[in-house]
């Protein structure tokens, strides 16, 4: 086995006031990519590479206590990177201050650009996601780490 070696490290970024905005009980498609408006940091998702972490941070967390997702390299969620497609991993919220939470996903996967998929978008991948409780519209930031 060797030594890994990655020549970048970086985010690709959701803002919670890019549609969908809010979270709900059921699977809604969040792409995550380059937001220079939002989060000057964020870069567009590789073609290839290795997915860390998701990371939600919840700017509102309304009546919800966990959030449920899946990584998909498509709008419709069909093509799915992480176990769980049209069920998810839940992860239950770490409460912050006042009404913000935290939730983080551990991935630790490969991925590769495939642009035989349909509904797949260059720079982009999606997240895949729903809350428990939709009680107070819960809105969070999406974070997809990943190393090249």
């Amino acid at each position: 086995m060797g030594i890994r070696s990655w020549s970048q490290t970086g985010y690709s970024y959701h803002h919670n006031t890019t549609a969908p905005t809010s979270l709900t009980t059921s699977f809604q498609a969040f792409e995550v990519t380059q937001d220079t408006t939002n989060n000057t940091n964020s870069n567009l998702f590789p073609d290839s590479g290795h997915i860390e972490t998701i990371e939600f941070d919840f700017t509102v967390k309304g009546d919800a206590t966990k959030v449920t997702m899946y990584l998909a390299r498509d709008s419709n969620g069909n093509c799915a990177l992480t176990s769980g497609t049209g069920t998810g991993t839940e992860e239950l919220l770490t409460a912050g201050t006042g009404t913000t939470a935290s939730g983080v996903f551990i991935v630790r996967q490969d991925y590769n650009y495939d642009d035989s998929v349909a509904n797949i978008k260059q720079g982009s991948i999606y997240v895949m996601a729903k809350v428990d409780d939709a009680t107070g519209s819960p809105k969070a930031n999406i974070r997809v780490n990943w190393r090249r």
